[in-house]
């Protein structure tokens, strides 16, 4: 009898405790109610290490705003707190979500077909023409599926992209024929993360609805959303101004604030929003566009938009309709992050668990905040409910050492003197003694393992790679699962080779000018082949000047944003360097004259000879340096 008892209160122990794992592997709405603590403990943390005076959160599940609340202040000197209903934030690029609902509203409708041609809406037209591909035959023109997904192949620009008044804000139609960047990558090849697509996609919306961009989503999304605090225009209207948070910057052990950051193509991040309103947009898309009687978008609409749309790989997340997939703890999630100067954002829903969640920091250093903060969350109420399993190498694996070396990201310029950044963007790879792949990516290190040949995944973050071999064998792009690629460094893309480049030629320089500065005061040698001498010296030193003048043009930043003035107004000196800097090639040619004049020179010692041709060969090299760079565009 008693050996009975035991069994039952086994049994019954068992019983109690598969319930406990059960619930803690996937909380249920009554569970969640207890977020407040976690939320107050976690972000009161991260209020101080981060120096962000505040923050505004929403969570929201099973068709109900489960929890929203501000944290810290909006305006410090006014000791204004964070208010999730009324404050507003700035949650730059979540503002794309409003501009791929809107296309899909007009899908919907069958106004927007999303494989057409986008000049078939524009009234300008986007070349059909890849720099540095010469046949257009094969070029395949963008689709409005290839801005949705991110792949239309264009590069980056920063120029202008953000502006310091209202009055630099240019209507958005000539902001795109006037700031048309290249096409670089064939559409629908590879996606490369694009403000321009995205403004693009926005206009037209313009376009086809006949509306402006800020007017159509006030009607058709905002409205039947009952979104009252929430707006696209620049400055924030009055009626709600009063609300708006600042942004911040910690510095010098201070806090200083901006008023406000404007954006030049506005429908790709200047939306201003509280946490209460982003929330019922959440609300809609999880109840398949559909938000208290009120819907924005048909549940066959919404499905299509919430499935997958592109992806490197047939095992990683991707896109989808202008969202960008993440797997985090075996969920599929569906996000867009969001980050101004100041503010960091992120919006993140989870369809499987009719779960989303709204974030947004005011402060200039908390994007690492913003991704712990998701990252935590799911850890805690959505613990990983897959048991990541690594296989032992086999055959088929590549070798780790393939991927070693230095890698850009894809999101980069190629065609302006932008194209400077992407030497500060540099991804170096290395192979451990345990065979991972170790890199640091956005702030973050990753230790990757082959899971699969090709494929590498980091068990941490979730994140993944897949190496290609090309045709010779060896691996010259990684493909991710963000709307990146990681592709292998040049040689001469290599910062520590070009530092060390230009290092030499001052070196040169200097010895040169020495050199023949002490010739002045010998009398026999005073007057003779001062054409080779002056030139090399007047080349030499104008080169110095160059790159000095344009390294002071670069490092002048904004004392708040700590971006180059140069990306955000018109600098004269740069453009009057950008015409000056023709007189370096043209002496060049002069040098190359004098080189040859001095190899017939008798009296000439041969090691003069010889360090002249070198320093001929360098000073062409800085020719091709500045043309690299496009600072030299013809």
């Amino acid at each position: 009898m008693k050996k009975e008892k035991v069994n039952i209160i086994l049994f019954l122990v068992t019983i109690f405790l598969l319930l406990i794992s059960s619930s803690s592997s996937a909380q249920s709405l009554e569970d969640l109610r207890s977020v407040e603590s976690f939320f107050d403990g976690f972000l009161k943390s991260q209020i101080e290490e981060y120096k962000v005076p505040g923050v505004t959160i929403s969570v929201v599940q099973d068709g109900e705003i489960l929890f929203k609340k501000g944290y810290g202040y909006s305006d410090l000197e006014n000791t204004q707190r964070v208010d999730a209903d009324n404050t507003l934030f700035r949650p730059g690029s979540v503002s794309k979500l409003f501009i791929w609902t809107s296309i899909m509203q007009l899908v919907e409708q069958g106004k927007v077909d999303l494989n057409e041609n986008v000049n078939e809406y524009l009234d300008f037209e986007i070349p059909n023409e890849i720099v540095n591909k010469d046949n257009t035959e094969d070029i395949k023109a963008i689709t409005v599926m290839n801005l949705l997904n991110h792949n239309a192949g264009f590069e980056d620009k920063i120029k202008d992209l953000f502006v310091l008044t209202e009055a630099d804000i240019k209507p958005l139609g000539t902001y795109l024929r006037e700031y048309m960047p290249a096409r670089v990558y064939p559409a629908g090849r590879e996606m490369a993360y694009s403000n321009y697509g995205s403004a693009l996609a926005a206009y037209i919306v313009e376009k086809v609805s006949g509306m402006r961009f800020d007017e159509y989503v006030e009607a058709n999304i905002f409205k039947p959303l009952n979104m009252n605090n929430s707006t696209f225009r620049q400055p924030v209207p009055a009626e709600i101004a009063g609300e708006s948070s600042l942004g911040f910057a910690y510095l010098n052990g201070a806090y200083h604030s901006d008023p406000f950051e404007y954006i030049q193509p506005y429908p790709v991040g200047a939306l201003s929003s509280t946490a209460e309103d982003m929330a019922k947009f959440m609300l809609a898309h999880l109840n398949m566009g559909s938000y208290q009687g009120n819907r924005i978008l048909s549940p066959e609409t919404a499905a299509d938009m919430h499935s997958q749309s592109f992806t490197h790989h047939s095992e990683f997340a991707g896109m989808a309709h202008g969202f960008i997939e993440m797997n985090y703890n075996g969920y599929r999630m569906i996000t867009h992050g969001g980050d101004t100067f100041l503010f960091h954002s992120g919006l993140y829903l989870i369809p499987e668990l009719n779960t989303g969640l709204f974030i947004s920091y005011n402060g200039r250093d908390a994007a690492v905040a913003r991704d712990l903060l998701i990252k935590s969350f799911m850890d805690r109420y959505f613990p990983d409910k897959n048991t990541n399993t690594v296989l032992s190498e086999n055959s088929n694996f590549i070798k780790p050492e393939l991927i070693e070396g230095k890698y850009i990201i894809n999101r980069v310029n190629h065609t302006t003197y932008e194209s400077i950044t992407k030497y500060f963007s540099i991804t170096n790879i290395e192979v451990d003694s345990s065979r991972n792949i170790i890199y640091n990516f956005m702030g973050e290190t990753n230790r990757l393992r082959q899971i699969e040949p090709g494929v590498f995944f980091d068990n941490e973050s979730g994140n993944k790679l897949y190496a290609a071999l090309n045709q010779e064998g060896e691996v010259d792009e990684l493909w991710t699962n963000s709307p990146n690629v990681l592709k292998r460094a040049s040689w001469y893309e290599d910062p520590l080779i070009n530092a060390a480049f230009v290092l030499i030629f001052i070196i040169l320089t200097l010895v040169l000018s020495v050199k023949w500065i002490k010739s002045l005061f010998k009398r026999s040698v005073r007057n003779k082949y001062f054409l080779e001498k002056i030139t090399a010296v007047v080349f030499g030193f104008l080169s110095i000047g160059f790159i000095v003048a344009i390294a002071l043009v670069f490092s002048d930043l904004h004392p708040i944003y700590n971006v180059p003035y140069l990306f955000l107004e018109t600098s004269d000196l740069f453009d009057k360097l950008m015409i000056f800097i023709w007189v370096l090639p043209l002496l060049l040619v002069l040098l190359l004259y004098t080189n040859l004049r001095v190899w017939a020179i008798r009296n000439w010692k041969f090691s003069s000879k010889i360090f002249y041709t070198i320093y001929t060969i360098f000073s062409a090299g800085i020719v091709w340096w500045f043309y690299n760079l496009n600072l030299l565009v013809f």
